[in-house]
């Protein structure tokens, strides 16, 4: 169930709207099917990153009572604040495109990802407290809702025209799935807590 969790997770991060998706979604209306492939494949690069991170720290910390008391808490926080944000967001797709260039996509999708904070703190401090008793199958199953994510929003997105009130019915989605794991979050926060101080 935890590796589900973490597939379903994954999935909505990453299909909601904000800079990576945008990003992919805007080289698929452009240019077609490759160059979004190209973009999600700079993405994943960046998100092997942050994964490798999530298993060196959370092999370590994940198991701690503490940690997973901090960490459910503040996560559950931040969750309830996108949450909030993203149903209240507008998204504004933008169109305009240049020339196709492989590289210099996957380059700038790279650098996208790596630079973006809400990728940053989705790893750091969400993932955490929902690995399962493998780190690795657990951060597998993230890499692959993760992935479907990117590659289904690159394979549409190069054969329609997607219209901004299908992101805004994602974002509405998305929040209220959002508010279902910050609960989760603070289950395991909880327990936690129960474990440590009752």
């Amino acid at each position: 169930m935890d590796y589900l969790i973490l597939a379903t997770m994954g999935f909505i991060a990453a299909i909601t709207p904000g800079p990576d998706i945008f990003y992919v979604i805007r080289q698929g209306l452009c240019k077609g099917k490759i160059p979004a492939y190209w973009a999600v494949f700079g993405i994943l690069s960046g998100n092997i990153i942050y994964l490798l991170l999530v298993a060196i720290v959370g092999a370590t910390l994940s198991k701690n009572l503490y940690f997973q008391l901090i960490i459910g808490f503040f996560g559950a926080i931040y969750l309830f604040k996108i949450a909030y944000l993203i149903f209240n967001d507008t998204p504004n797709l933008d169109k305009s495109c240049d020339n196709f260039k492989g590289f210099k996509i996957y380059k700038e999708a790279l650098l996208l990802n790596l630079s973006n904070p809400k990728a940053m703190i989705f790893f750091a401090v969400v993932i955490t407290p929902f690995m399962a008793k493998s780190i690795l199958l657990s951060l597998a199953s993230l890499f692959i809702g993760i992935s479907l994510a990117f590659l289904i929003s690159a394979f549409i997105s190069s054969k329609i025209d997607l219209k901004e009130s299908l992101l805004i019915a994602i974002n509405k989605t998305a929040s209220i799935l959002f508010v279902g794991f910050a609960i989760l979050l603070l289950n395991s926060a909880y327990k936690a807590f129960k474990n440590l101080f009752l």
